[in-house]
């Protein structure tokens, strides 16, 4: 039994981690029922056909009743519909265990070990993950935020600290996991000592491996051009970006993707005078994203502050784009996990940016093993190898 709050085929992030790892349990385990939101039930539903683990995959949708859903209204809207579903789903799981004999419930999504999982009421072995939250922001490099980010990355510590200590859904997930499988080594050390020996590192970005692996060919441009892709948000990282373009003569940066950091974003190009070499092209299909990996983009730029995964990180690595990104969270852990290398920038510095500018004039230079996409034997090596240690438990 597995409880996929997101769960989406198709899709980046949690709802395709939620679905690639459904199929990957499926596949090396044995028959799976998934637990999931209704509304994903048209895309799962046409999806199955064409999977091999068809047969293995079983689906129970659950909602709240529609007077409930204004709770999703904001993101802390939408964590507490979030625990308000799981109520709904473990009476569900309950019920079906009486006529179902189960011999592993797996917590997969929402991937947050703080928010915690009620999924060990339904009885049996658990296993609680992929699940980040321990990844906080550097401070020293706050300034990148601006002030409603700041704002925003307080509520959040603040948030990460009741989660921790006050959250009985938590402790519950914690104390009854027989193993935890956390997104990075932040999430190992943030979790209560005594937890942590039964913590292993498993980013939940190699889901995407399976829906990546027959990507085409890369074309290389031969240019100066970096990519930045994701929500526009500040701790996204995306005023870093910006700064190091500026301190990048001959580079220019196209902006995938929204949000209610771009305002503040453009302003500080045409104050850096590069407003004419960052692209802003908004949100984009995830096919156009690839694309532009493999025929317009010399290097990714990633310079997020507290990512737990880095799902883009796979994306860009498979199509053979080499990744630039700071030596911190997820990202560095998702390269390992391919097997491939990306250029890491320490956050020591408050002056990031100059060293991301620095980095870029030397991006195809050093990561030559990432010119080409990891091999179809690497891929089926990643897959097989499943979770790996790096914590010191």
């Amino acid at each position: 039994m597995a409880f996929a709050y997101a769960g989406e085929p198709g899709k980046g992030s949690e709802p395709g981690a939620g679905w690639g790892l459904a199929r990957m349990i499926a596949r090396e385990l044995g028959e799976c029922w998934v637990i999931t939101r209704a509304n994903n039930r048209h895309a799962i539903e046409e999806a199955l056909p064409q999977i091999p683990e068809a047969d293995r995959l079983r689906f129970l949708y659950v909602d709240l009743p529609p007077w409930a859903r204004w709770w999703k209204r904001g993101q802390r809207g939408i964590y507490l519909y979030y625990l308000l579903w799981q109520l709904a789903a473990v009476r569900r799981a309950c019920q079906l265990a009486r006529q179902e004999r189960f011999d592993l419930v797996w917590h997969l999504t929402l991937a947050n070990a703080w928010l915690g999982s009620l999924a060990p009421l339904v009885g049996g072995r658990f296993v609680y993950g992929p699940v980040g939250g321990g990844v906080g922001v550097p401070w020293r490099l706050a300034r990148y935020l601006g002030v409603r980010g700041v704002l925003y990355e307080l509520a959040r510590d603040a948030a990460r600290l009741v989660g921790r200590y006050l959250n009985p859904f938590a402790r519950l997930a914690w104390d009854r996991a027989d193993v935890i499988l956390a997104q990075n080594p932040e999430t190992v050390q943030w979790l209560p000592r005594r937890h942590q020996s039964k913590a292993i590192v498993f980013p939940n970005a190699v889901a995407a491996l399976e829906d990546l692996r027959a990507a085409p060919a890369r074309r290389w441009p031969g240019g100066r051009t970096a990519l930045f892709v994701g929500r526009l948000i500040p701790w996204k990282g995306g005023a870093i970006a910006v700064e190091a373009i500026a301190r990048a003569p001959g580079w220019r940066l196209v902006v995938l993707g929204d949000g209610p950091d771009r305002r503040r974003l453009e302003r500080l190009a045409r104050r850096l005078g590069v407003a004419e070499r960052v692209e802003f092209r908004g949100w984009q299909p995830r096919e156009e994203v690839w694309r532009l990996m493999r025929e317009e983009a010399d290097v990714l730029l990633f310079p997020s502050l507290h990512d737990e995964a880095g799902w883009v990180v796979v994306e860009a690595l498979l199509q053979g784009l080499p990744v630039l990104c700071l030596d911190h969270g997820g990202p560095p852990v998702v390269a390992r996990v391919l097997g491939a290398s990306v250029a890491v920038v320490p956050p020591t510095r408050p002056d990031v940016a100059y060293s991301f500018a620095a980095a870029l004039s030397r991006a195809l230079q050093t990561c030559p093993g990432l010119r080409q996409r990891p091999s179809d034997a690497s891929l089926r090596v990643a897959l097989a190898a499943g979770p790996f240690n790096e914590s010191s438990s």
